[in-house]
């Protein structure tokens, strides 16, 4: 078994926001529907959408504390909140480049690490706005491998272009989002129909 050499997790500060987003959002929703909900003898059916919705938080909650990058003497690992673990072995990785990209409209910039195999192709990256700098340098300095820091930021279209197989896969794909945006709409539609009609309150034209 090959024993860890480093291990690293993601800015804690990021999971704080996102619980802290995510209780203010609920708190305000919830209070109200439970004091229409009390009034008209309809706790059950609020606290059953509500145990769905707080299961869901804390599902997405457990998988964030889940995401790490490890490096043993043998391999390189890594998982996100939304991609599975992978497993690249050491011997496999070329080189190790860190590349400094815009996001978005920021002038700041975030950097990207990624290894690559002997014909340039990339088998691992992490995303520098997710994690602490000084961790992404201990993991850098944990592989036995040559390290490059590139030059001048790059958009990240350019950054894809110049390094393929650098895209996950809910990146760059406009679609995608958008028929991520339209299912959460449909969802909450779903919630406020379900909810309102156990309440007892008539939508006009449905």
């Amino acid at each position: 078994m090959s024993a860890d050499l480093i291990t690293i997790r993601p800015r804690r500060s990021l999971m704080v926001t996102a619980v802290l987003s995510f209780l203010a959002a609920m708190v305000p929703i919830f209070g109200v529907l439970y004091w229409f909900a009390s009034a008209r003898d309809a706790i059950v059916p609020v606290s059953v959408v509500h145990a769905i919705v707080l299961a869901i938080g804390a599902g997405v909650l457990l998988r964030q504390l889940q995401v790490r990058a490890v490096v043993t003497d043998t391999q390189l690992t890594g998982n996100g909140i939304f991609s599975p673990t992978i497993r690249v072995d050491l011997d496999d990785i070329e080189d190790v480049l860190l590349v400094e990209t815009h996001v978005g409209p920021s002038p700041d910039t975030v950097t990207q690490l990624i290894a690559r195999d002997v014909d340039g192709h990339t088998l691992f990256r992490m995303r520098g706005n997710f994690w602490h700098e000084h961790d992404l340098e201990a993991l850098v300095a944990a592989l036995p491998v040559p390290v490059t820091r590139v030059a001048g930021p790059l958009s990240m279209a350019e950054f894809f272009d110049e390094y393929p197989g650098s895209v996950y896969w809910f990146e760059n794909r406009p679609g995608l989002k958008a028929a991520a945006a339209a299912a959460g709409l449909i969802a909450l539609a779903g919630v406020i129909v379900l909810v309102t009609s156990v309440l007892g309150f008539s939508i006009p034209g449905m």
